[in-house]
């Protein structure tokens, strides 16, 4: 039964890595305990085509306004198209998450 389990396991690793039969997936290690922290920030206004300057935003108790601290950064939105200006209005508040060494955030417009 374990030959079997092992055969069926590296036949599904090898359609994921070709991407053959239909099957379109991404996949990433994380140590343990490891996770993806988003926080949020606030756009300033657009650096480049899809990216923005952000700066971070600190939530206080309901009915107040987020406070704005630290300085701009670049963050990207991957819900518009690289290839084209983006349109994201400035003041909007998105939920930042740092992949890599890019920041990115996605918002549709």
């Amino acid at each position: 039964m374990t030959d079997n389990f092992t055969q069926n396991s590296q036949q599904l690793i090898e359609q994921l890595s070709r991407g053959s039969g239909g099957l379109n997936e991404s996949s990433f290690v994380t140590s343990t305990g490891g996770r993806a922290a988003g926080f949020v920030g606030r756009v300033v206004s657009r650096y480049n085509r899809n990216h923005y300057y952000v700066r971070f935003v600190e939530l206080g108790p309901c009915g107040t306004v987020p406070m704005a601290y630290g300085s701009e950064f670049i963050a990207v939105n991957v819900a518009e198209s690289f290839t084209a200006q983006g349109n994201l209005a400035f003041g909007t508040y998105v939920i930042v998450f740092k992949i890599g060494e890019y920041y990115c955030f996605y918002v549709q417009v």
